[in-house]
């Protein structure tokens, strides 16, 4: 926590209430739960949380719950219990498939969406065609949470980052990549003595042969690709060491021998001129907790300006 730049807590439809009653032109709010926007109105009217957080939930995505998905607007329509949705572009269709699917979106469990004041219940959700391109939805309980709940987020400054973009079709680089990521590593190591360790993050990611580990090819009995792509990344105390790191990297790698090379040169190439690139400062989530909550009403505050005259 004390490493933390910022710490934030995700509020939800509460706050939104508190400011809607002071009947503001606008609201500027903090971190909030996504659908907490959308469902604080009907919820302040008196309408059902359950089918309102639920309608919430899946018009807060435009009309990514359509087919195909897009990013236009979606209208909802709330009738006590149920609910309709229909995008506001012609070319799309929410049907009960599309709008069911996106249950899954953003949610561990597709059968509950929890907000800070309590869950909605999911398992008896319906979804029924009124037409080609509207759905009705129902079925959604609320379930109030026993104690309310925000979640914290905090993110913590781990260095400054750099990266080296480059490709090959060389069929020896691809087929040697593993022991040329290597001999680099080596290779910048003993010039910058720093590189790969603990205060130094040195990375390599060959993207086409699994560099995100979910598919090593290899592994899988998949044929190697005819081009890859070497994502090198640097997270180091200094900008400056962080590009300089990189950089090492782009020279030896450029030139790196191994067995059965042709070219002393031109074995990967660069899509920009300087292929290192700064990022800026990196940071990684140190806090991503529940905390229980006594008062939101003190844990989120709400105050009223006047802007301008009149």
């Amino acid at each position: 926590m004390d490493r933390a730049a910022h710490v934030v807590g995700q509020m939800g439809t509460d706050a939104f209430i508190r400011a809607l009653r002071l009947e503001p032109d606008i609201v500027l709010a903090g971190r909030a739960c996504d659908t907490a926007i959308f469902a604080a109105v009907p919820i302040m009217l008196g309408y059902d949380p359950g089918p309102a957080t639920h309608m919430a939930k899946i018009i807060e995505c435009t009309s990514l719950c359509c087919a195909p998905g897009g990013r236009d607007a979606m209208l909802g329509t709330l009738h006590g219990e149920s609910f309709e949705l229909e995008s506001m572009n012609p070319q799309r269709a929410a049907t009960p498939l599309s709008v069911a699917a996106h249950s899954l979106y953003e949610q561990a469990d597709p059968l509950a969406v929890h907000e800070p004041e309590g869950s909605v219940d999911l398992r008896a959700a319906r979804f029924e065609p009124i037409d080609a391109r509207r759905v009705r939805a129902g079925g959604a309980v609320w379930r109030p949470a026993a104690r309310v709940s925000v979640k914290v987020e905090g993110a913590e400054w781990c260095g400054e980052r750099a990266v080296l973009l480059a490709s090959s079709c060389d069929p020896r680089v691809i087929e040697q990549r593993e022991a040329i990521v290597a001999g680099v590593r080596r290779q910048v190591a003993e010039i910058l003595p720093d590189a790969g360790s603990e205060a130094c993050l040195l990375e390599f990611r060959v993207f086409g042969t699994g560099a995100t580990g979910l598919f090593p090819g290899a592994a899988m009995g998949l044929p190697e690709p005819g081009e890859v792509f070497f994502l090198v990344e640097c997270v180091a105390p200094t900008a400056d060491l962080a590009r300089a790191t990189v950089a090492v990297a782009k020279q030896y790698l450029l030139h790196h021998g191994f067995p059965g090379r042709l070219s002393t040169g031109g074995n990967i190439a660069f899509p920009f001129t300087p292929p290192e690139l700064p990022c800026g400062p990196a940071y990684r989530f140190s806090i991503y907790h529940l905390a229980e909550c006594d008062d939101l009403a003190a844990a989120f505050p709400v105050e009223l300006e006047t802007v301008g005259g009149g």
